[in-house]
C-alpha cells in the first residue's frame, strides 16, 4: 500500500479537471470517449443519465456509510462480476496501480473493499487518449478529467514521493 501524504490528500479536495454541476453532455462524451467513473454516486448518476461507463469503480459506500440496498442493487445489476480489490482509506493499493492499465482495457467494474476515492489517481495515470475520468466533488458536482501528460507526471511525482514516505508540495493548481 502506498500511503498518500496529507499534503496531496488536501490538494485533491480541489478538482483535478473541469468541474460541472450535472450530467448534461456526458452522454455525448460517452459516444466519443471511454468513461471511467470513480464513486458510487457518480456511477449511479451516469447510469441514471443513460451513460454506461466503460469502467466503474465503487465501494458500496457514500460518505463512508453503506449504500441503500436499492442503489447497491442498481450497481450490482449494471456491473456483474466486478474485479475486487482492497484499498484502505488514505492509501492507493499497489495492485490497483499495477493493474489499472489492464482494468481500463478490460472495462466493467472494480469493487473496492475500503475506499475508492484515491484510486482515481491510478486510473488517470494509466488512461489513454480516448479515456475520460469522472468523479464526484462532494457538495460541488462532477469533475471531468481529460488526462494529459502534465497531470500524469504530477501524479507520478506524488506516488513516487508517497512510496518513499515523503511529504511533498502537491502543486495541483500549477498550470491547470
Amino acid at each position: 500500500m502506498v500511503t498518500i501524504p496529507a499534503s496531496v490528500r488536501a490538494t485533491l479536495k480541489s478538482p483535478l479537471g473541469r468541474l460541472q454541476k450535472g450530467y448534461e453532455g456526458l452522454k455525448e462524451l460517452g459516444r466519443t470517449h471511454r468513461i471511467i467513473s470513480i464513486g458510487d454516486v457518480c456511477t449511479l448518476g451516469l447510469l441514471g443519465a443513460g451513460v454506461l461507463p466503460h469502467l466503474a469503480v465503487f465501494d458500496h459506500l457514500f460518505m463512508r456509510q453503506g449504500l441503500e440496498p436499492e442503489r447497491k442493487a442498481i450497481l450490482d445489476n449494471a456491473f456483474r462480476n466486478p474485479s475486487r480489490y482492497s484499498n484502505p482509506p488514505g492509501t492507493l493499493s499497489e495492485s490497483i496501480i499495477a493493474d489499472a492499465p489492464m482494468l481500463i482495457e478490460k472495462g466493467g467494474a472494480v469493487l473496492i473493499d475500503g475506499e475508492e476515492d484515491l484510486t482515481a489517481l491510478a486510473f488517470i495515470r494509466s488512461a489513454g487518449r480516448r479515456d475520460i475520468i469522472i468523479y464526484g466533488q462532494p457538495g460541488e458536482g462532477l469533475v471531468v478529467v481529460v488526462p494529459d501528460e502534465r497531470l500524469k507526471k504530477k501524479i507520478d511525482k506524488w506516488l513516487s514521493a508517497a512510496a518513499l514516505g515523503h511529504e511533498i508540495e502537491s502543486g495541483v493548481g500549477e498550470n491547470r
